[in-house]
């Protein structure tokens, strides 16, 4: 039901996450040389100063696209369909509650797996520069939205339980 507070926060956390997962949102930026080193010979050839971007979508360079995050694709798109689902059960809060619970633990692998695709690889090695982009605190809304849904949704259950102590 629209009316509760709860399914204001899911559908929040719906679009969010439907926004991350269309959108080209860079949520990591690393600017220096990568380097290649010969094993035989031990000689070090640095390579034209590039930017690489980090997004929730792909990892780029300005020359183009050289991978796909799908980790963090299956987990946004896990989040957006589960938190939709979960607005319309909400006759059954407890499920409510432990789906709720699922999207926080998936919301928690999206950003491990943002962490290490960022700072967990080294895509330069000469003169590098490491800049997390304003991109990276919108998981931190969907966390946020589903701690309240959570709350919301145990307030309901109490509220139901003492009503039926009262008959």
């Amino acid at each position: 039901m629209i009316q509760r507070l709860q399914s204001l926060y899911l559908i929040a956390i719906t679009i969010i996450s439907s926004l991350l997962l269309f959108g080209d949102i860079p949520f990591y930026a690393e600017t220096g040389k990568p380097s290649v080193t010969n094993e035989s010979t031990g000689d070090t050839t640095a390579y034209a100063t590039t930017t690489i971007t980090v997004d929730y979508n792909s990892t780029d360079t300005e020359e183009g696209k050289i991978g796909t995050n799908h980790t963090i694709i299956y987990f946004l798109g896990g989040i957006a369909l589960l938190s939709l689902i979960t607005i319309f059960l909400f006759k059954k809060r407890k499920l409510q509650q432990r789906l709720v619970f699922g999207i926080i633990a998936m919301n928690v692998v999206v950003l491990v797996s943002m962490y290490l695709l960022s700072f967990g690889n080294a895509y330069t090695d000469i003169d590098t520069q490491q800049a997390v982009l304003n991109g990276a605190g919108i998981p931190l809304a969907i966390f946020v939205f589903a701690l309240l849904a959570y709350h919301r949704i145990g307030k309901d259950e109490k509220l139901v339980r003492s009503l039926d102590r009262i008959r």
